[in-house]
């Protein structure tokens, strides 16, 4: 046995133990989302655990440990002197203000989602065969489809549908498009409402997100759309649509090569697909030097994207980060599009490819 370096057990040690807090983090987190903790104490300022706990009509002792395990690992500010907890701008952005680029308290949704999913994946280990989105159940779909919320709502009609050519007045005059992969098709809505005159129709193969976008479609009171799930009702085989979008998708299915070519298929000739994915370098080794967040997407990857990938037994497999723009490039090209573009969208986590059939 090779002898231990006492200063780099020490490091590791703590380097272990943080990510054992983080996971702790991850369902500690959630509480106080679902509680209404994050958000009520920004709302009321710097106060002490008997004050929040009223304001909530919660027990004090629980929010009190809640308060102190969030000051220890950062998420909460403490006054040591005034001994008053506070949430500050930048934790709001990123725990409460669904509306803003930085929110990610879905991520911790999806995180707390996924860890039962590990005996099952003992098994996908030993057979290859991973889950589908759906045998995670609905909180992997709602804590997903939060963490893509403001790209779709906020970006896609003001920023990114201008960037297509004429894409706006097809649109106002009426076009058909087909957002594939739509989840809750918070995607598929931003588009309907901006464009009423168009028809869109958002497929997706998780019955759970498709329970989630006939909700959310009927909150919003949008008449435009339809859904249909692919496996029962395939993308049509005839030029059918003016756009095709996909967000995030390409790399979760076991069948990439085949989904690309039924987009192909199925758009009308000088019409576009934007699609979306996870950037990320052509190596791992790449992406182990470069990449800040490759840890994460790894992780995401491993739990949630290959395992859908995977989840037939010839599935391809991709994972989070393997979609990249030289595989894109390839793939689609040999689908047949030709005209591939990568638009100048600023994003941390994605590419924003647009192919056109001629």
């Amino acid at each position: 046995m090779n002898a231990v370096d006492q200063d780099k057990l020490g490091e590791f040690l703590k380097q272990t133990g943080g990510m054992v807090a983080a996971g702790f983090n991850c369902a500690i987190s959630v509480l106080g989302d679902r509680l209404g903790l994050f958000k009520t104490l920004y709302d009321i300022g710097p106060c002490d655990s008997t004050t929040l706990a009223k304001q909530l009509n919660l027990h004090e002792r629980w929010v009190r440990e809640w308060l102190q395990h969030q000051a220890c690992v950062g998420q909460v500010d403490y006054d040591s002197d005034a001994k008053l907890f506070a949430l500050s701008a930048e934790a709001h952005a990123v725990l409460v203000d669904a509306d803003h680029p930085a929110y990610l308290m879905g991520a911790y949704d999806a995180a707390v989602a996924v860890f039962p999913a590990v005996e099952k994946l003992q098994h996908a280990f030993r057979t290859g065969l991973g889950m589908s989105y759906d045998e995670h159940g609905p909180d992997c779909a709602c804590g997903i489809e939060r963490m893509g919320a403001f790209s779709k709502q906020q970006r896609l009609v003001p920023e990114m549908l201008p960037m297509i050519p004429h894409m706006q007045d097809r649109l106002a005059v009426g076009a058909a498009v087909a957002d594939v992969g739509c989840g809750g098709a918070l995607s598929t809505i931003a588009m309907a409402q901006a464009f009423p005159n168009s028809q869109f129709i958002g497929y997706d193969t998780s019955e759970v997100a498709l329970q989630r976008a006939r909700a959310n479609i009927a909150e919003a009171g949008v008449t435009n759309i339809r859904l249909s799930n692919p496996l029962q009702e395939p993308l049509p085989q005839q030029p059918t649509f003016d756009l095709v979008t996909t967000f995030d998708v390409v790399h979760d299915t076991p069948y990439p090569d085949r989904l690309i070519s039924d987009i192909y298929g199925a758009l009308k000739p000088e019409s576009y697909w934007l699609c979306e994915d996870i950037r990320g370098f052509e190596t791992f080794n790449e992406n182990l030097q470069n990449h800040p967040m490759a840890g994460l997407l790894y992780g995401f990857s491993v739990m949630v994207c290959m395992n859908s990938g995977m989840s037939t037994a010839d599935g391809a497999g991709l994972g989070t980060l393997g979609f990249t723009r030289k595989v894109a490039e390839e793939m689609t090209k040999a689908a047949g599009f030709d005209d591939f573009s990568q638009l100048d969208i600023d994003s941390p986590m994605n590419n924003y490819y647009l192919l056109k059939k001629a």
